[in-house]
């Protein structure tokens, strides 16, 4: 008789065994495919990004480009502005500063 129960033992554990296995399969896979799926997600997002910041580097180089362009054809103008500029931003460092 302890055959047979030390037998039935046996089939149990392997049962549970064979359970176990299957529920981490199961786990593992939820997780790679979890993860999988938030990567793609996440690095379409940081190529869109990429896109993006790529676009206003060139917008900008334009940009400072126009601006320099502008300020060469008007030099005398652009110290005048520069001047006030200047002045404004001392004003209102020591306005700040009460």
């Amino acid at each position: 008789m302890s055959d047979s129960l030390y037998a039935h033992r046996e089939d149990q554990n392997n049962q549970r065994f064979e359970q176990l296995a299957q529920t981490l399969h199961q786990f593992r896979n939820t997780v790679n495919n979890d993860i999988h799926g938030s990567i793609q997600q996440e690095n379409s997002i940081l190529d869109s990004l990429n896109d993006s910041f790529g676009s206003l580097m060139q917008q900008v180089k334009r940009t400072s480009g126009d601006l320099r362009s502008v300020i060469n054809r008007n030099a005398s103008l652009s110290r005048i502005v520069g001047m006030i500029l200047l002045g404004f931003f001392v004003i209102w460092m020591l306005y700040k500063l009460r």
